[in-house]
């Protein structure tokens, strides 16, 4: 009997099944790259979400310090500076640079750098770390008056005598600043840095670096003006600097190692346009720079060194409040421990109450007193935004001392944003004010608190 439907071939019943299968490949692949690309989208949503959060968390304790930093400003002039207190973020576009160099000038800004005759110390409450909450996240914050620092630009001024003594500062802090770390940087090392870094700044013109327009260059900029640097850490790039000489770290013994920007600036001495030409920059803030930066300041075959051993000594020694003092409110570390009122100098004075000053004959103390002040108006603000992974989720991340957090942040994979503003708080007639001169800057580590004694730490 004949079939009403003639019988397929085996081997066409074999070729739809193979294109079948083939289909259905395809279609699983389809569905795999659309799962794919719409799981990284959904991860890069969040992480962007996550991250504009913790920019907006930054961005709250920004303004939270510039007031805590204007309000030091109040308490210290009292009602004189009240009422003419403000921000004003449009300033720094007026904002330029004077000769950060000493001689004359320097002597006769010294000990004058905030034009209030107001001292600042690690016993201001913006010297003291913070950490905050601001919505759903953590903040830590700390401030670092740059004022501490030694400004290399005053290895540009005019008296070559002068110039090359402030090249001898720079490189013996930076002979200094590491020492007794695995990450040390030799003298040898430090003085081709120093020339590296002043032929970057003379000889802008041959370089094959490219070079941004400044205000400060002019109309018609001559070739051999100097170069301004719009922040220290573009030597980077020059030998022999290398991209951990901007870090701040623990070696493999432990020992703390900090960024070289911890101890040179280019930010002090800042001026208007309309203000006369800056002094200072020449000055270090006695209550708050590192022993690396006061040791370098002179040869130590010319000042005793013992000499800034009793200032970290003074500046660490606990404050004896009279009888009839009225009572200071205490203030609270990131642990929540209170802050040990510790001494510090209101005026340069009071370095007579140190031995080491005291036995020098005042043609020696005048010196020194040039390199010194005690009051600073340009600070680094670091806002630390901690972002917890999968693993730590529910962890409750407190700390009782900076030896557990630090502890904790070098073993742990959490994820930080980290971002530094520089603001200059600048005293006019009215009262005071703030001009940021860097707004926004990422950074890819974070920074480590420098201690006058680290052993006990």
């Amino acid at each position: 009997m004949q079939p009403l439907r003639p019988r397929t071939d085996a081997s066409r019943r074999g070729a739809a099944l193979m294109l079948s299968f083939l289909v259905l490949i395809v279609i699983l692949m389809i569905c795999y790259q659309i799962t794919r690309t719409t799981g990284t989208d959904r991860i890069e949503a969040q992480r962007t979400q996550t991250l504009t959060g913790m920019d907006y968390a930054i961005s709250s304790a920004f303004l939270q310090v510039t007031e805590d930093l204007l309000a030091d400003v109040e308490a210290e002039a009292g009602d004189e500076a009240a009422g003419g207190v403000g921000v004003d973020p449009t300033a720094a576009a007026g904002a330029g640079f004077g000769d950060g160099g000493g001689g004359d000038g320097a002597e006769e800004g010294a000990g004058s750098s905030a034009g209030t005759g107001a001292s600042d110390s690690q016993m201001d409450p913006w010297a003291t770390p913070q950490v905050t909450m601001i919505g759903e996240q953590e903040v830590r914050i700390l401030v670092v008056d740059e004022d501490r620092k030694f400004n290399v630009l005053n290895m540009l001024v005019e008296d070559e005598e002068e110039a090359e003594e402030n090249r001898e500062i720079v490189a013996r802090i930076l002979d200094n600043c590491r020492e007794g770390t695995l990450a040390d940087i030799n003298r040898g090392d430090a003085d081709m840095m120093v020339r590296a870094m002043y032929e970057h700044f003379t000889r802008r013109s041959d370089s094959l670096l490219p070079k941004p327009t400044l205000l400060s260059d002019g109309d018609d900029p001559e070739p051999d003006q100097p170069s301004m640097p719009l922040s220290l850490r573009e030597v980077v790039v020059l030998e022999p600097f290398q991209e951990q000489h901007f870090l701040d770290f623990f070696d493999a013994d432990g020992e703390r190692v900090h960024s070289i920007d911890q101890f040179l600036t280019i930010w002090t001495s800042p001026a208007t346009f309309t203000a006369p030409d800056a002094v200072g920059g020449y000055e270090v803030n006695v209550n708050t720079a590192p022993l690396a930066v006061l040791v370098a300041l002179f040869d130590s075959r010319s000042v005793d060194s013992r000499l800034w051993d009793e200032v970290l000594a003074y500046r660490n020694e606990a404050e004896e409040l009279d009888q009839d003092e009225e009572e200071i409110e205490p203030t609270f570390d990131e642990f929540g421990n209170e802050v040990v009122q510790k001494k510090y100098f209101d005026t340069l004075d009071e370095l007579s109450e140190l031995r080491t000053w005291d036995a020098l004959e005042a043609e020696d103390q005048q010196p020194i007193q040039q390199r010194l002040i005690t009051s600073s108006r340009v600070f680094s603000i670091y806002a630390v935004a901690r972002m917890s992974t999968a693993a730590q989720e529910n962890q409750v991340l407190e700390f009782i001392d900076r030896a557990e957090r630090e502890e904790y942040e070098r073993n742990s994979t959490h994820l930080l944003r980290v971002v530094r503003q520089v603001v200059w708080r600048q005293q006019a007639d009215d009262g005071a004010v703030i001009v940021p001169l860097v707004h926004w800057e990422v950074l890819g580590h974070a920074p480590l608190d420098i201690l006058d004694f680290p052993d006990d730490s």
